[in-house]
């Protein structure tokens, strides 16, 4: 980090030079050249009085004439003090307006005040190195959640829209290359309680940079990369990052578990989903013959998933693809009903829009519905700003991008529990998944649950309590649900998974016993994490819960719990 001081003084030398060269020939000048005091005696000025005089009439033009009235050549000097004294300031003052205008002066002075703010932080925060339509969405969750992040963007004007996004916390942010890593120190990489860093930039070299210095830095930070190939993916990969996110290979998959198993998609899309939002509709792709309009990235993702599935696939694109057989492949832009059409769009069942531009996708998607009304379809809106066009055209599934990213980058930041437990339910069969959303719909109605982990360790005052110091009667799962209010009432809570020793016990019934080091992943809501919480801290609620007797606490009020109890018995 520049220091700022340093760098005044590097540009102020000259102009400080030549002030105290003015002042210097002044001061010795009035000391020299003899005056008269007022009983007509010659007398010679001393350096105190002529700095004095000196500094007073060089900013303000004269208080008048000291000691005594000046003679014909001391008023003559002093003359010429002051148009040197005018001049000397005039530099000075005009070097220091260049220095503030001056933008590197600036940018210093930002990233003082950035590294500033970013060391004073006493939370744990999140480093997000890009602020783009993916960074937005991520960065307005972790603000509901009261979850603190430094912003790094390369673009100024998007650091501006971190300072007007009305976020709760004062957001540091500062406009840099993330790739650097002495800015990334700067930011916060290896400040204690970094939790995390993101690299989502939209330049794959900046975020394969970043995931290093995470690597080199903080091995044991959590990092999260963004590549838009496998090769970068792989590099990332090879460097530790703990999540490399490709979006075509998350649609890709998203697709492919949507048309296998629609219910446990359904489930996998509302736990990773931002808490609040409407619960996600169920999506059944059909199955037959499908036209992909556009065949970059995301045709690619979604035509693997496809071929997967067995269905039969047809691919319109202006590019010559000469790895698909001529029969698979119209060359064209798709937008018409002609190209339409020779792709087989009368007896398709589905047309996946892709395109890389939202209007090529609105017009194919038009005329194929113009064709076929009854295809299922499915668009790639690629600016977040079209939200509006393509809800009014009602595809099947509108794929966003930065929806796809955040919602990845957020189930790897948060709670890298449920990672694991929706890895693992792929292994379950649809029914268990249905029965399992409708617990979830009928605890959180509409909306999407909040997904939170809970570690018995030493810093649960309450559990040390519950499992160490009294042990009795033991805790069970059920003792967490419980209201700690009302222990009959239940919380709108719902266990998930239950790690033990390494192992994974999915949707662990109420009873189960619990022991220290257990951690337990819940879906519900805000409330109930709040109230969870609170059980976990104090230990008379977590004594209440498990016995359902409202202990006194104070002395005053034990003894007359005790007198009242003697009183009974007599």
């Amino acid at each position: 980090m520049p220091n700022v001081i340093f760098l005044v003084l590097r540009r102020m030398r000259a102009p400080l030079i030549t002030l105290i060269l003015i002042y210097a020939i002044s001061v010795f000048g009035l000391v020299v050249i003899p005056g008269v005091d007022n009983h007509g005696q010659p007398y010679r000025m001393d350096f105190f009085h002529a700095f004095y005089f000196v500094s007073y009439t060089a900013t303000t033009i004269g208080f008048g004439e000291v000691p005594y009235a000046f003679t014909y050549t001391q008023r003559m000097w002093v003359v010429v003090c002051i148009y040197l004294s005018v001049i000397g300031w005039a530099y000075a003052i005009g070097t220091t307006f260049s220095i503030l205008q001056d933008k590197s002066f600036q940018q210093a002075v930002q990233l003082a005040r950035f590294a500033n703010r970013v060391r004073r932080i006493s939370e744990p925060f999140f480093l997000i190195c890009g602020y783009g339509q993916t960074a937005r969405l991520l960065c307005r969750v972790l603000d509901d959640q009261q979850i603190r992040f430094v912003v790094l963007e390369l673009r100024e004007e998007r650091v501006h829209d971190v300072t007007f996004a009305d976020y709760r916390f004062d957001v540091p942010a500062y406009a840099g290359d993330a790739s650097n890593p002495k800015l990334l120190e700067l930011a916060g990489i290896t400040h204690s309680l970094c939790r995390g860093v993101l690299a989502i930039t939209g330049n794959e070299e900046a975020n394969l940079s970043v995931t290093i210095a995470a690597h080199v830095l903080r091995p044991a930070l959590l990092s999260v990369g963004r590549s838009k190939t496998r090769a970068v993916a792989e590099n990332m990969a090879s460097f530790g990052t703990n999540r490399v996110i490709n979006m075509f290979d998350a649609v890709g998959a998203q697709f492919r578990r949507s048309l296998h198993a629609p219910h446990t998609s359904r489930l996998w899309d509302t736990l990773s989903d931002f808490p609040g939002e409407p619960l996600p509709p169920l999506v059944k792709p059909p199955r037959g013959h499908w036209v992909i309009v556009g065949f970059g990235r995301f045709g690619h993702a979604v035509k693997e998933a496809l071929d997967c599935e067995g269905a039969t696939v047809t691919v319109i694109d202006l590019e010559d693809q000469t790895e698909l057989p001529p029969e698979q492949y119209v060359q064209a832009l798709g937008v018409d009903a002609a190209s339409l059409k020779a792709a087989g769009i009368e007896r398709a069942v589905g047309i996946v829009a892709c395109h890389d531009h939202d209007s090529h996708n609105l017009s194919a998607i038009a005329t194929a519905r113009a064709i076929h009304p009854g295809l299922f379809v499915i668009a790639r809106q690629n600016l977040a700003n079209n939200g509006m066009l393509f809800e009014a055209f009602k595809p099947d599934v509108t794929v966003v991008r930065s929806e796809v990213m955040s919602h990845e980058c957020l189930r790897a930041l948060t709670t890298p529990t449920l990672a694991r437990f929706l890895g693992q339910i792929q292994t379950r069969s649809e029914s268990w998944s249905q029965a399992l959303m409708r617990e979830i719909e009928g605890l959180c109605e509409l909306y999407v649950p909040a997904t939170w982990v809970v570690h018995l360790t030493a810093e649960n005052a309450g559990a040390i309590y519950a499992l160490l110091a009294q042990p009795q009667p033991a805790l069970e799962l059920r003792h967490l649900m419980a209201n700690p209010q009302e222990y009959t009432r239940r919380l709108r809570a719902l266990p998930l998974m239950l790690t033990r020793a390494g192992r994974d016990i999915l949707l662990p019934p109420p009873e189960t016993p619990l022991a220290f080091g257990d951690a337990i992943l819940f879906a519900g809501t805000t409330g109930a994490r709040s109230a969870q919480d609170v059980i976990l801290d104090q230990y008379p609620v977590i004594d209440y819960v498990r016995t359902g007797l409202d202990q006194p606490q104070s002395w005053l009020f034990r003894r007359l719990a005790a007198w009242r109890a003697a009183r009974l018995q007599q």
